[in-house]
């Protein structure tokens, strides 16, 4: 064979298997002898740790790559070199040309054995024995890739609106370079022989890629149909070391991320239907956060790892509640954080959804060591040529006239490749034999107006074919819109009921109707062209048993831009993007039903559920949901309108008491709001203080602190129990958990009118800050042991006011402190202070202006609540300045008794020091004040 006229400059590469080295070797010698320089060295590079590099620059100096296939296909150092060959090919270097590359097809060799990206360059067959084809040396020689251009696909080439998914693979074009720039994000970064590689992480090992970008970027399809099937040939061998990967999903998180985590594992590995049982794993999952890297160590192969792929990441955030977004975010980092277990990860995410990342701590913790982020811009305008050419060339379609058109329309819109195929899609189906018209294109607008009168009309045919079909169908596309304030709207998945319920308002034969017009169902009489059928705006997908609906893009309910006029924003399709804008508080109200509802069904008691039922105002909101009666929303609404019915009956029957009730707070003296507490009285209510139990035991009462004693006047040591003394506390006690509130008092003196003499009891006068919950003020020391008496009397037990001696016991709680709970005001607490009392100077929202509600600050060791400040609290003790036995005994003769009494605790009135456990004043039985109240003391059950 004589040598070509004009030889190139540089080597050949020629990439083979082991296994074909013998047809290598002849390949090498026929090339040599043809007069062609042949790359020597590949095996050095096949052998040392930086290969990558040593890869990229022998493929530098090389001006072709010739890729040798045998019967084992391209796999392990052959997909490597073809990768990087690829990259040259696809982006070449500044100033160097594009590598041509060559596949060459030994004996047993198929064309569908080439990598994905590999499908459109036309090769040659080749055997040992035979001299190379005079093309192949005459394209070597030129420097110019054979593109096959063979008419190859029959049908449309185009896929509209639809995602690209695996199958899809050989008509995906446009984004081949970054492909395989997110393929090399995965694994190893630092050039390790991948025969050496362990699989395992550390540093420079990535095993989560994240693939961030803007709606309608192509983040999907990018996956599915460029680096999966890659990924199943074995591309990702050279960065990671294993050779054999199996794939689990792609799954997207909706409502129940573990449900769908479940059903994507059990369905991958599990090949038997029979053996399978997702409930069981999802339980395993919602149990332990260590459940996902268990199960898949234990379904662990050699050379073999598991790639999980969850697409539209953001769903987690939109959709999912709280406890299983946190579940499967701690699935997820345990998984990836344990280095036994080899699992990868692919997430696709919306760029505008990234500042929720805080909503996945354990994720958010390796989110910089251990993800590799690649973000996906919007494709070029080369990118969108070959989307358009390529695929064309394939199905021998003539696109010359619509071409340029349509790349002038793209040049500025953010989602522009749906927009392109959905154009592409729509001139196909209204072709002249192989030729997309530009006229046509022209007539319809563009890529925006085509997409917008295809959806127009649509919607006519519906409303032609259902009667209200246009707002049935309009119903069913705004249910399946998630509203964002800024307009960006997210597509959500509802199940094929709710859809049929929605769409048909209850009329289930017109809505499973407008459910099939709506997912693309031929109009009857007109012959499907090539089985694409009508415009479809909607897809069905089974998960497990259960069937969804889904919008089959987003182009469809988001802005395009703002009128420059009125500012108003513009939607892609703007009958939609209108109706939607003018009911976007639907949305609301639904995802405020669905808060509602979950909130329902996580109470505990009848009383919970009822307390969480929808009121009137939120019932009138929720008049035009459309809501499956059988499902947890449908209950929640039945539940709370037959409450609403019982409300209107025991509002009437309320009604009957509001003139007499009315009287009753005039005659009293009472607020307004005390007509209710009045009927909640007679409906049976009946609130009485909380006890807890005191045990026995010695206290030394009064001031404890000798330091502080030396720095007080002696005139004052009184009023802190100096000198102090150690007494027997001989029996144990039950003693008030909180002061006696206002609603506990007012219900006994509402209770001594009605069945004893009227005179017997009065209600006190309210201090600031209302009656209610706070501690009950204003009563002298006769009121309030008139009350422990009847309190006794209701509960069966002895009760009364505590002693001086009881009431320190149970303060301080056998602690020897300044207070309970230490010798500080205020409680350091995890490093910050916390505050423990109304006091002057105690830190409180209330301090030196009202009492406070009982238990706003901690309980002590006995579990007693405001011992110290809030109200003074009386005691039936007599006042002695010095201890002398009286502080263990309660005053003889009790009314007739005139003694000043005691009373200990301080309050939100006094200074802290007045908070003391010691601190002790005396006040005549007969004064009352707005910061002097009680608890009660009562017998042990014992």
């Amino acid at each position: 064979m004589p040598p070509p006229a004009t030889l190139p400059t540089g080597e050949i590469f020629l990439s083979y298997s082991r296994s074909d080295r013998v047809a290598c070797i002849a390949l090498r010698s026929a090339l040599e002898q043809a007069g062609f320089p042949v790359f020597r060295d590949e095996d050095s590079i096949r052998c040392g740790d930086r290969w990558l590099t040593s890869l990229q620059k022998a493929l530098l100096g090389c001006s072709a790559f010739v890729l040798l296939v045998g019967r084992d296909g391209v796999q392990r150092w052959v997909g490597a070199e073809v990768e990087v060959a690829l990259s040259r090919h696809l982006s070449p270097a500044d100033g160097a040309q594009r590598l041509p590359i060559f596949p060459l097809f030994l004996e047993g060799a198929e064309h569908g054995d080439l990598p994905p990206f590999l499908a459109l360059f036309q090769a040659a067959r080749w055997s040992a024995d035979e001299p190379l084809p005079e093309a192949l040396l005459a394209a070597i020689t030129s420097g110019a890739t054979l593109p096959d251009y063979r008419e190859t696909f029959d049908g449309c080439p185009f896929l509209g609106l639809r995602a690209f998914a695996r199958v899809d693979a050989r008509l995906f074009f446009g984004r081949r370079m970054e492909t395989l720039e997110a393929l090399a994000c995965l694994g190893d970064q630092r050039e390790a022989n991948p025969e050496r590689l362990q699989g395992s992480a550390g540093a420079g090992y990535q095993r989560w890629l994240q693939i961030e970008g803007n709606s309608g970027a192509g983040k999907s399809s990018l996956v599915n149909a460029g680096m999966l099937p890659m990924i199943e040939r074995g591309a990702l061998w050279a960065r990671t070391g294993f050779e054999h990967w199996r794939l689990l999903g792609p799954m997207m998180p909706g409502l129940d991320p573990l449900a769908k985590l479940a059903d994507v594992l059990e369905h991958a590995l599990i090949a038997e239907p029979a053996q399978r049982d997702v409930l069981r794993l999802q339980q395993r999952f919602e149990r332990n956060e260590r459940a996902l890297a268990s199960r898949l160590r234990d379904l662990k192969q050699e050379r073999t790892a598991f790639l999980l792929i969850v697409d539209q990441f953001e769903e987690l955030f939109t959709f999912a509640g709280d406890a299983p977004r946190k579940q499967f975010d701690a699935l997820l980092a345990q998984a990836l954080h344990d280095p036994e277990c080899p699992l990868f990860l692919i997430s696709t995410v919306r760029a505008d959804f990234l500042d929720r990342f805080e909503q996945l701590p354990r994720l958010r913790a390796i989110y910089n060591s251990h993800c590799r982020r690649y973000f996906l811009p919007t494709i070029s305008e080369n990118g969108l040529r070959e989307v358009i050419e390529q695929p064309a060339a394939l199905a021998g379609l003539d696109v010359r006239e619509v071409a340029t058109a349509i790349l002038d329309d793209a040049r500025d819109e953010m989602g522009a490749l749906p927009l392109v195929e959905n154009a592409l899609f729509t001139l196909w189906q209204r072709r002249d034999g192989n030729r997309l018209s530009g006229q046509c294109y022209r007539d319809e607008n563009g890529i925006v107006g085509i997409l917008s009168t295809q959806a127009d009309e649509l919607l006519a045919r519906i409303e032609a074919d259902v009667a209200q079909g246009r707002r049935a169908a309009l119903e069913l596309l705004l249910r399946l819109t998630r509203i964002n304030d800024e307009g960006r709207h997210t597509r959500q998945r509802i199940t094929r009921e709710e859809a049929i319920l929605v769409a048909g308002n209850g009329r289930d034969e017109i809505g499973e109707r407008v459910l099939q017009l709506l997912s693309g169902e031929r109009q009857p009489g007109v012959p499907s062209a090539g089985g694409q059928g009508a415009l479809r705006l909607i897809t069905t997908s089974l998960v497990g048993k259960q069937r969804y609906v889904d919008l089959i893009h987003e182009t469809l309910i988001r802005a395009r831009g703002k009128d420059a006029t009125s500012g108003k924003r513009i939607g892609y399709w703007p009958t939609l993007y209108d109706y939607i804008e003018a009911n976007r508080d639907r949305d609301i109200h639904r995802r405020q039903l669905g808060f509602q509802t979950e909130q329902w069904l996580k109470s505990g008691g009848i009383f919970a559920r009822w307390r969480n039922l929808a009121g009137w105002r939120d019932l009138g909101l929720y008049r035009r949901l459309r809501v499956v009666s059988g499902s947890d929303e449908g209950r929640f609404l039945a539940a709370s309108r037959w409450n609403a019915r019982v409300q209107v009956a025991l509002l009437a029957l309320l009604l009957s008491f509001v003139g007499e009730s009315y009287l009753w707070t005039r005659r009293n003296d009472l607020p307004l709001d005390s007509m209710l507490m009045q009927q909640r009285y007679r409906l049976g209510y009946a609130p009485l203080p909380e006890l807890v139990d005191i045990p026995a035991g010695s206290v030394d009462i009064g001031e404890q602190d000798e330091e502080f004693v030396k720095g007080i006047p002696e005139t004052t040591m009184m009023y802190l129990g100096v000198p102090g003394r150690r007494v027997e506390i001989t029996s144990g006690f039950s003693l008030g958990k909180y002061e006696v509130t206002y609603e506990q008092f007012d219900y006994y003196v509402w209770e001594q009118q009605r069945t004893a003499d009227r005179r017997l009891a009065h209600y006190p006068t309210a201090a600031k800050g209302g009656r209610g919950k706070r501690p009950v003020v204003n009563v002298d020391w006769s009121a309030a042991s008139d009350y422990t008496r009847w309190l006794g009397g209701r509960i069966g037990r002895e009760c009364r006011l505590p002693t001086e001696a009881e009431w320190e016991h149970a303060a301080r709680a056998k602690t020897h402190t300044t207070y309970p709970w230490g010798d500080e005001v205020r409680r350091m607490s995890s490093g910050r202070e916390e505050v423990m009392a109304n006091c002057r100077g105690c830190g409180s929202s209330w301090d030196g202006d009202q009492s406070a509600p009982v238990g706003s600050f901690a309980a002590n060791a006995f579990g007693v609540h405001d011992t110290s400040g809030n109200v003074w609290e009386w005691t039936c003790s007599v006042w002695r300045e010095r201890f002398d036995g009286s502080e263990q005994t309660c005053a003889a003769g009790a009314r007739e008794n005139t003694e000043a009494r005691v009373v200990r605790g301080g309050s939100w009135n006094d200074v802290v020091a007045f908070a003391r456990s010691a601190a002790r004043f005396r006040v005549p039985p007969d004064l009352r004040f707005d910061f002097l109240g009680f608890r009660v003391w009562c017998s042990s059950q014992s």
